[in-house]
């Protein structure tokens, strides 16, 4: 998703929950929306879709737009939040990178180049340097680089299309993991990183010597801990954690 959508998804966001767009429930029209936020009838379609999907509007055909919910202003003061994702798509997320990374790294293993793991080593390098020098923002700067890093991995498989899907879900996720970094420093659990750390050079070990079931398996081990941490931290529910259930019947 680039900065306008982005951008605009806010900003329609931010109308919305002022009031200053609802009228007993019901947004205007596409078109009206267009003209007021001085923007293309495509991109408010996005943007519609957008915030339908993370839960905030019920579109319908042929009726209008409706804030979702019984409650107007309940639905109201929750758009006002829009901007942080929202625990429903951060545990959808994470439940596709559980069906996604293993392969995908046991690909990268396969078909890796020595550019790729400088890549890797390189983003390992960031992430210390930015958790040992206490950065002030460690927390987003963390959170980029874990970004680069797994991006890094999929484009070690080869395969481009791949690559891209797994680079829009790192975006959507990204601001997830950079709150949760903030939880974790201000909690002073420093372990956590130092752990993270470690599951990183081993993915790397696993990648460097093209050993596709090593590369598997530390993928997995990798997420069970993160995914862990989430639900812990109430970032994710708990039935996204698919290591808690049997992954063969979650995936059959």
């Amino acid at each position: 998703m680039n900065s306008t959508r982005k951008d605009l998804i806010h900003r329609l966001a931010t109308h919305i929950s002022k009031g200053d767009l609802v009228i007993d429930g019901k947004l205007p029209s596409e078109r009206e929306l267009a003209t007021k936020l001085n923007t293309s009838r495509p991109l408010v379609r996005e943007a519609l879709i957008s915030l339908e999907a993370l839960g905030y509007l019920d579109i319908r055909d042929r009726q209008g737009i409706f804030l979702t919910g019984d409650n107007s202003s309940e639905a109201l003061q929750a758009l006002g939040q829009a901007h942080i994702w929202p625990m429903e798509i951060l545990s959808q997320v994470m439940e596709i990178r559980q069906i996604m990374d293993p392969g995908a790294t046991a690909l990268a293993a396969l078909r890796r180049k020595d550019g790729d793991i400088e890549k890797l080593h390189e983003c390992i390098s960031m992430m210390k340097k930015i958790h040992s020098e206490h950065d002030p923002d460690e927390a987003s700067l963390g959170a980029y680089w874990n970004t680069v890093f797994h991006s890094t991995i999929f484009k070690a498989t080869g395969n481009t299309l791949l690559a891209r899907l797994y680079e829009g879900l790192l975006e959507m996720s990204e601001k997830g993991f950079s709150a949760m970094r903030r939880n974790v420093l201000n909690s002073g659990a420093l372990d956590t990183n130092k752990h993270v750390l470690e599951q990183h050079r081993d993915l790397v070990a696993a990648i460097r010597d093209k050993n596709m079931d090593r590369a598997r398996e530390a993928s997995k081990i990798h997420l069970e801990f993160t995914i862990s941490a989430m639900v812990q931290m109430s970032r994710i529910t708990p039935v996204a954690n698919f290591f808690a259930q049997r992954m063969d019947s979650v995936l059959r």
